[in-house]
């Protein structure tokens, strides 16, 4: 039930037919007590709308979705590091004005350190390849460097990360705004996969694969082996043809909703100050997992 004390949430963006994040925040509000309902704002020209009608109707939060994360730091007056540096934000809260943050690239590390937390150890002399130079892989780059530089106490950071992408121009812009740290470095088709053993961590932030999206994989086919562990953000369909190659080498693999689900959470811990237990996660991932099985 809903009352007038219920505070109201939602996700902007168009098209929003597929969304899954209803299901992720509607659940948590249940599962936690906290009054809060979550809607879907879908329409396409929340440019010339502006945030103003929201505001008005008393919704306290946003997260925000394609394409208007550009659009959305750029009406915060106060915005977090990391949408600072991406010059984007899937959240916006409506406070003491209007406040961006960006959890995308803090729900990717914290799928990666579930999985296995060894993959981020920056003591460790192994290499990360990330796939692309688009949003995702900016937003996951910078909290992977947040990560790297947090748990290295002393000392150099030994772990490399090379990126294999196809914009010459959007890797440049990305590593100079990580300030051209030594860790950080680019890689060619060929170059990786005769580096392919140095690699225990791959990360796909293509929209490749993705259902009703064509073009032609980055990664070779023969790169993997059981020693890598591919994390692929694509979750619709549930398992790519990058996953299904990786899997047939026996390589692990970190499912692609796992960032929906933990980038989600963040912004529930957002919107309503509270931290989320683990049993709620267990549901609402069974939940999700069974809303993409219905939707494969």
């Amino acid at each position: 039930m809903y009352s007038k004390h219920t505070e109201i949430f939602g996700i902007l963006g168009y098209p929003l037919g597929h969304t899954l994040s209803p299901w992720i925040h509607n659940t948590l509000f249940q599962l936690s007590g906290y009054d809060g309902v979550y809607l879907v704002f879908e329409n396409q020209n929340w440019k010339e709308i502006g945030l103003r009608p929201l505001i008005d109707l008393g919704v306290k939060g946003v997260s925000v979705t394609i394409p208007f994360k550009e659009w959305a730091y750029s009406q915060a007056n106060i915005v977090c590091t990391t949408s600072k540096t991406m010059g984007s934000s899937n959240t916006l809260l409506f406070r003491e004005g209007v406040q961006a943050v960006n959890t995308d690239g803090s729900g990717a590390v914290r799928s990666i350190t579930k999985a296995n937390s060894k993959l981020l150890d920056p003591g460790i002399e192994k290499q990360i390849l990330v796939l692309g130079s688009g949003g995702s892989a900016k937003g996951i780059l910078f909290a992977i460097a947040e990560s790297l530089k947090q748990n290295l106490g002393s000392g150099k950071i030994q772990r490399k990360v090379k990126i294999l992408a196809r914009n010459e121009s959007a890797t440049k812009e990305i590593i100079q705004s990580l300030e051209n740290p030594d860790w950080l470095g680019v890689t060619t088709q060929e170059e990786s996969l005769k580096e392919a053993e140095n690699y225990d961590l791959v990360i796909h932030t293509t929209p490749v694969g993705m259902k009703g999206f064509g073009g032609e994989p980055l990664l070779h086919k023969n790169f993997f082996t059981k020693k890598h562990t591919l994390f692929d953000i694509v979750y619709n369909p549930l398992e790519t043809d990058l996953v299904k190659q990786a899997k047939k080498k026996k390589a692990e693999i970190i499912p692609g909703y796992h960032m929906l689900l933990y980038q989600g959470i963040r912004q529930f811990e957002l919107f309503t100050n509270l931290e989320v237990k683990t049993k709620w996660i267990k549901k609402v991932e069974s939940l999700l997992l069974k809303q993409l099985k219905n939707r494969s």
